[in-house]
């Protein structure tokens, strides 16, 4: 169910009523948001409706969205070691343990142990919850791979916004500062063998211009799929992130080489701008059908 996810949309857990309907129509997954976007006082009554929530989201309700997706939806809990943690993780583990929540978004992961923490914590509910670390500070990036390593870890993230804060970056739009973060966090994921990391939202809804040129940045560098807060930023991430015409030419021409040369026995085979096809050459070519027909 979490497996690459082109747009991850956050909804507030305080307006879950009002805008998951929406968000269920639009994005191709979700996640609900206990931390940063509720009020601390707000977050009990939260979490009292999100069974009825998520329920209404599967069209298990009399309140239920209409016609219902199979929309994977994760949650981002409270930070590890916060007073909230334990109480959202109370509310979250049921929806984990039958099927209605597929994972947690972990915020502000700075050590292996946080991760540790989670997994001794949720996996009373699942026995292999899935997590999603979220990088949020120099201590994170630089605890970045042991962190994608630990057990339990799905897929790795940033947060750029507090990230920035953390470094001591100009808020000034540019994101030439975070070039290195981002590739320490591909870096981190792939050499533990997880998927493509989703890229952090770009926080100005109105700028589409400038969210397209920024995923397609994300893209040169080993992402794929980005967390969004607006339903108009879906389209744009989708298309930013999907395989281009020219790139399925080129997988379908890989692939037909690759027929060709198991029918013949043949050992090797080159392409017509006369590039050889090797293992890795074979994976970019299905990763890009993949991503296509996902």
């Amino acid at each position: 169910m979490l497996a690459e996810i082109a747009t991850w949309l956050y909804v507030p857990g305080d307006r879950l009523s009002e805008l998951l309907p929406k968000a269920a129509r639009t994005a191709d997954g979700i996640v609900i948001d206990l931390e940063d976007a509720v009020h601390p006082a707000a977050r009990p009554g939260v979490r009292a409706l999100l069974p009825a929530a998520v329920a209404a989201l599967a069209g298990e309700t009399d309140n239920a969205v209409s016609e219902p997706r199979q929309v994977p939806v994760v949650v981002r809990v409270n930070p590890v070691g916060s007073a909230d943690f334990e109480t959202d993780l109370a509310a979250v583990g049921p929806l984990l343990a039958d099927g209605r929540v597929h994972g947690i978004r972990l915020p502000k992961v700075e050590s292996p142990t946080d991760v540790k923490k989670a997994y001794a914590a949720s996996s009373r509910f699942l026995d292999q919850p899935h997590l999603v670390p979220l990088i949020e500070s120099a201590l994170g990036l630089l605890h970045a791979a042991e962190i994608a390593a630990e057990t339990g870890v799905h897929s790795l993230t940033l947060g750029e916004s507090d990230l920035r804060a953390d470094l001591g970056l100009p808020r000034d739009g540019s994101e030439d500062g975070l070039l290195l973060a981002r590739l320490t966090v591909v870096q981190a994921a792939r050499a533990a063998g997880l998927p493509s990391p989703v890229a952090s939202v770009h926080p100005h809804v109105t700028d589409l211009d400038g969210l397209r040129r920024s995923c397609e940045t994300l893209r040169q560098l080993g992402f794929y799929g980005r967390s969004v807060i607006h339903p108009r930023q879906v389209p744009v991430v989708r298309d930013a992130f999907a395989p281009r015409a020219d790139e399925l030419q080129w997988a379908d021409e890989v692939l037909a080489r690759v027929a060709t040369m198991d029918r013949s026995r043949s050992a090797a085979a080159t392409l017509d701008d006369g590039s050889f096809v090797d293992p890795a050459i074979l994976r970019q070519a299905r990763l890009i059908h993949e991503r296509a027909n996902a």
